[in-house]
């Protein structure tokens, strides 16, 4: 009895944990898009354009990202390891701006009218989807999360070397058709003004 009151706690513990997991990385969506929407935005433009491109930035980036951090931790200490932490928290906040912008593009891919009001929705939407993929054994634990990661961190990158001719163009936003009223009715053909309307003549008094 004892035994199976633990495994359950366990399980439970580790439930709430992947739980809790998820909805910390959503907050950190809608936070970096609150706080830094242009990023977002520019970020959502560059991995709709070079989603390949964003990858492989982005794993140079978090190469030399952890590469200092070790070096930092390995070589000073306690004052080293304290750099390390901080360099490893700018980091996620840095690659979240870009995640969001990866799951703002995906939640696009997903478009809905409600996105016309709410563009803050598709957000949501494509970060649901990705973190439904997480939850895949193996292939979404070592896979797509730290890829997405990767991807994020990229598209923050190149979204800081945008030109201003491309911040000041589209960003790639789906165009959701808006749905017309129930009570709509089209209008009308235009009358031509100033028609003479000549009275309808029976066959026989037009032979005379």
């Amino acid at each position: 009895m004892i035994l199976a009151d633990i495994i359950t706690a366990d399980i439970w513990a580790i439930s709430l944990s992947i739980v809790g997991f998820l909805l910390s990385l959503q907050g950190l969506w809608l936070l970096c898009r609150a706080l830094w929407p242009n990023r977002v935005e520019l970020s959502a433009m560059r991995c709709q354009r070079n989603g390949i491109v964003c990858f492989l930035v982005g794993l140079v980036v978090t190469g030399v990202t952890l590469a200092i951090a070790a070096v930092l931790a390995n070589t000073l200490g306690a004052p080293g390891q304290l750099g390390g932490f901080a360099l490893g928290f700018l980091y996620l906040i840095f690659a979240g701006i870009g995640s969001a912008g990866f799951v703002t593009h995906i939640g696009r891919r997903l478009a809905s009218p409600v996105d016309i009001d709410r563009p803050w929705r598709a957000t949501v939407r494509g970060g649901i989807a990705l973190e439904l993929a997480y939850l895949i054994p193996i292939l979404g634990w070592l896979g797509i999360l730290p890829i997405s990661l990767i991807i994020g961190a990229g598209a923050a990158t190149l979204a800081l070397f945008t030109k201003s001719a491309e911040r000041s163009g589209g960003v790639g936003t789906a165009q959701i058709p808006t749905p017309r009223p129930a009570s709509w009715q089209a209008a009308p053909p235009p009358t031509q003004r100033g028609a003479m309307e000549l009275p309808a003549l029976e066959p026989e008094e037009a032979l005379r």
